[in-house]
């Protein structure tokens, strides 16, 4: 890891602490400000379910996306994965969209590069609108919606 990503990691961190911390304050102040300090944390919990995901689907085991997805066809998925020498994710622009309670809407890009068994790597880039929720202690993606 370089020194830049852990610097951009720990700045991360203490803006999500600092959110923590401060967010009382601010959401006496302001709602337009409650809002903002919400989305500090939001932001960090989507970027790190989102990366697990990414990091799921390039293990090319159905099983660990399904931990990320739990609404995943894991036969279907696993059937797929099979046909793949290699598959690279990479999520990235993540903005996010609302926050209410257990839920959070981004939007990100989503870049994939797919190395079949046979045939030619492909790479596909799009925007996708994600709807993340709490499952007990730990964030999963709830759907899709474009």
């Amino acid at each position: 890891m370089s020194a830049v990503t852990r610097m951009h990691r720990i700045a991360r961190v203490c803006l999500a602490l600092t959110a923590c911390v401060m967010a009382p304050a601010i959401a006496a102040a302001t709602p337009v400000a409650a809002a903002q300090a919400a989305a500090a944390p939001a932001e960090t919990t989507a970027r790190e379910t989102l990366q697990r995901y990414a990091t799921a689907l390039e293990s090319l085991d159905a099983a660990a996306v399904k931990k990320v997805q739990p609404a995943i066809a894991v036969d279907t998925l696993a059937k797929a994965f099979r046909d793949m020498k290699e598959l690279r994710v990479v999520i990235g622009e993540v903005r996010v969209l609302s926050v209410d309670g257990g839920t959070v809407r981004v939007s990100c890009s989503v870049t994939q590069t797919l190395t079949p068994k046979a045939g030619a790597r492909r790479t596909t880039a799009v925007t996708r609108v994600v709807r993340l929720r709490r499952d007990a202690d730990v964030w999963v993606i709830d759907n899709f919606e474009r």
